[in-house]
């Protein structure tokens, strides 16, 4: 049998393809790729600021310095849209500026020469809509109980993409990286967290404290953080001796080993498979803040993430931290470390925090959990495939692509390289260009310089070009071999082409043997592959791509038989469950005793979950699905989601309802309310029993209150839904107690107020869904009435921007 390795040597000797320079492919234009211009270089920027929280305002002192690397200089532009400047001075010695719609413009008396050192200090202040976030202060404090997230005071920013500019004059793209230097000012019952080591924390006389931090290594400027609110600090430590901190709200102490768990290994992980030790000072911290716009951001050495994340023991089943703190500590090296000149290369950064995490449940969870990862980024990048076909080296690649198609594109390297070659070169390419900006054809560079290998020809098809392939597969056997017959049936043009791949051929013979070749899958429309089988065995099933290890849809029809043998058979979970989803067609009677085993059998749960929902809705089985009540909640949701009248198995889903999982509790309250096999009364009993359970973001109680509007008056489930969307709750709950009232066509002034706040937060994942329940209120004359009556008192900034979004007639 061929290996990978010697299929790829084969392919290099005849491959013709020309040199490509990486930096500079595009075969769809891209115009928003262009590199900015930058006269200086930037080599530290030392920031003092305080703030007036209850007006969001900040009040700074930027120091930059930098060294002129064009020549004849006698203007410089920093970004710094709506930012009051007081003052500028070069070297110490005032200097002339003026203001624009987009920064501030600083004009020499003397024409910079190359290599000249200056700095530039701006004195200023903002009051910033972007950037950074003043949350809770003009709002009561711990409203709710403990079931409810409240509202805190706190401040955070958000740099990535370009946002640090709103409350800092600053140069602010990725293609400069210099050292940071903070020196901050708050009332002295918070703390605050920068970047890098913490030099002083010192009281002021007046009340305050200033927090002193520097970073020891430069960076790019959309990566200075600050974290302010009151906190309490966990600590620990690495095998190597990184110190972890973790920081967190003092009343969830009991939340913390579960929210940080398994960081250190993280951290061991990673250092392992790059070959590369942790690069910022020996700390890296992690600290959670309300009303996050994102899951989490990598800012260096201390990454901020939203608190929606910090969960109890009951909620962790549901949804926890573990793979969004392992993307983000990715990014301390891929992103961070080595960090792309500009929007087309963004890919170099998502695409490797996105892999990693799947390396770590490979050793936390097996290699079914790897394995299962990757078919959701094929299943992502493929669906974002039938909308458009960007290559992933573009600005308009969009996440699908930056994410999970391009993580998917470095687990296809991997495999080909093998883990040595793989840990090998990626050292390279960290040891190259440290602390520096990368485009992808360093990243290709490195591959070749390190291991003497040309992949041109992968990153031609996989990352320049766009499109997947779609492969139609037929077999047929005859007394020595079995031949494949491979279409390619993508639409091919200039941009999108057939692809080349080495794939697994695998025959699985009847009598338990297995034969398996590598072939290069060439890039033509059609082509016949031959796999022998010496001793004509009979055949039970065959594979093409053993493994699904390359990305790509695939029409290989397979009868029963063969189906059921290789739902039995196959060596990989992903080759079974792809099986037994090919059974879905297949009557019931024909399959439930084999599901039945299979489901006994498999360890893996996304068969177990796909076996639940094909046995879904038989009252001959409700003793069987008792099973499915004590499996985990995927399966269980599978069960539940599956196409059923619940009159057969109210039982079942009466336990479910007081399952430990919220989300089942949620998913299962919602299919028995809607059902209309069950009478009003056992509705309410439904109802009464998961009265006091909240949920992550209270989704079971916005459930419950949705409900007890129409089958249990005596709750007041107008009044309560109203609170949960106002600003005294976090943006989730928000969101989801706006639908909630969306869907029982509830309207006052009291929630369009509500709604209208939340559609001009600077969160949109608030501000969209709420807006989107407010333009389904317009419909109705009387509602759209309270709308536009309400919307006569705000002031002209925020009536342009209900405008713009659709609300404001």
């Amino acid at each position: 049998m061929k290996s990978i390795f010697t299929i790829l040597l084969s392919f290099f000797a005849v491959i013709t393809y020309a040199q490509i320079d990486g930096t500079h492919i595009h075969y769809l234009a891209d115009p928003d790729g262009a590199e900015r211009n930058h006269p200086i270089d930037i080599t530290h920027m030392k920031l003092e600021v305080s703030f007036i929280p209850t007006e969001g305002k900040v009040i700074g002192k930027v120091t930059h310095e930098f060294t002129t690397i064009q020549k004849g200089i006698d203007t410089l532009f920093f970004d710094g849209p709506g930012i009051n400047i007081l003052s500028a001075q070069l070297d110490n010695q005032d200097l002339n500026f003026y203001t624009n719609a987009e920064g501030v413009v600083v004009k020499f008396k003397k024409k910079m020469n190359w290599d000249e050192k200056h700095s530039i200090t701006f004195n200023y202040n903002a009051t910033p809509k972007r950037g950074i976030y003043f949350i809770g202060w003009n709002e009561p404090e711990n409203y709710g109980t403990p079931d409810i997230t409240y509202i805190r005071k706190q401040i955070w920013t958000q740099g990535q993409g370009t946002d640090n500019r709103y409350w800092i004059p600053m140069y602010d793209c990725l293609n400069d990286k210099f050292i940071t230097e903070t020196m901050v000012t708050i009332d002295t019952k918070y703390k605050v967290l920068s970047n890098g080591k913490r030099l002083n924390v010192e009281q002021n006389t007046n009340g305050t404290t200033t927090w002193h931090y520097t970073m020891e290594k430069p960076h790019a400027g959309y990566l200075l953080m600050l974290g302010i609110g009151n906190y309490s600090i966990k600590e620990s430590r690495t095998k190597r001796g990184t110190l972890v901190q973790f920081w967190y709200y003092p009343e969830f102490k009991d939340r913390v080993e579960l929210t940080s768990l398994h960081t250190e290994r993280m951290i061991e992980i990673l250092e392992e498979t790059t070959g590369t030790p942790y690069a910022w000072g020996g700390t890296y911290a992690q600290i959670m803040v309300q009303n996050f716009l994102y899951g989490a951001m990598e800012n260096t050495g201390a990454t901020v993430f939203g608190d929606f994340f910090t969960v109890d023991a009951r909620a962790f089943k549901d949804r926890n931290y573990m793979g969004v703190n392992c993307h983000e500590l990715t990014h301390q090296w891929f992103g961070d470390l080595v960090t792309a000149r500009g929007g087309s290369d963004h890919w170099l950064q998502e695409s490797f925090a996105t892999f990693f995490p799947k390396l770590f449940f490979k050793e936390l969870d097996g290699y079914d959990a790897y394995q299962w990862a990757l078919r959701g980024e094929y299943n992502a990048a493929l669906a974002q495939g039938e909308i458009d076909n960007y290559p992933v080296r573009h600005t308009k690649a969009g996440s699908s692509r930056h994410y999970p198609k391009g993580s998917a594109v470095l687990s296809m390297l991997y495999y080909q390289l093998g883990e040595e070659n793989f840990t090998r070169f990626i050292q390279h390419y960290l040891a190259e260009n440290g602390y520096k900006n990368v485009e992808t054809w360093d990243f290709q560079k490195a591959l070749k310089d390190k291991l003497g290998m040309n992949y041109d020809w992968f990153f031609d098809e996989w990352i320049y070009r766009g499109g997947e392939p779609h492969y139609k597969v037929s077999v047929r056997s005859e007394k020595n071999a079995t031949y494949f017959n491979v279409q390619q049936t993508q639409k091919t043009d200039g941009h999108i082409r057939y692809f080349k791949m080495p794939m697994v051929f695998a025959l699985y013979f009847k009598n338990g043997n297995v034969f398996r070749d590598t072939v290069m899958v060439e890039d033509s429309a059609s082509q016949i592959i031959r796999i022998p089988n010496k001793n004509s065995e009979d055949i039970a099933f065959a594979l093409f791509d053993e493994e699904s290890r390359v990305m790509k849809k695939m029409d290989f029809k397979k009868g029963k038989d063969e189906l059921m043998a290789q739902a039995a058979n196959a060596k990989y979970m992903i080759d079974r469950y792809d099986a037994v989803v090919g059974l879905s067609t297949t009557p019931f009677a024909e399959k439930v005793e084999f599901l039945k085993v299979r489901y006994a059998t498999e360890k893996h749960f996304a068969i177990r979950a796909e076996i639940a929902k094909q046995l879904a809705n038989q009252k001959s089985l409700n003793k069987w699905y008792s099973n499915i009540v004590k499996d985990r909640a995927e399966v269980k949701n599978a069960f539940i989601s599956a196409d059923t009248t619940i009159k057969d198995q109210q039982a079942i889903f009466a336990l479910l309802l007081q399952d430990s999982s919220y989300t089942v509790v949620e998913n299962t309250l919602d299919k028995l309310m809607k059902s209309k096999d069950i009478d009003k009364k056992d509705k309410q009993k439904y109802l009464a029993s998961v009265s006091n359970v909240y949920g992550i973001s209270n989704i079971v109680r916005i459930k419950y209150l949705e409900y007890a509007y129409t089958y249990n008056p005596a709750v007041d489930s107008k009044n309560e839904l109203t609170k949960l969307c106002s600003p005294n709750y976090e943006f989730r709950s928000r969101a989801n107690a706006a639908n909630a009232l969306n869907r029982l066509h509830v309207c006052d002034e009291a929630i369009v107020k509500n709604l209208i706040g939340a559609a001009l937060t600077y969160n949109g994942r608030l501000a969209g869904p709420c807006g989107d329940v407010l333009k389904d209120f317009k419909k109705d004359a009387s509602f759209n009435a309270i709308i536009q009556k309400y919307i006569a008192t705000l002031n002209a900034e925020e009536q342009d921007r209900l405008k713009k979004a659709g609300i404001k007639d």
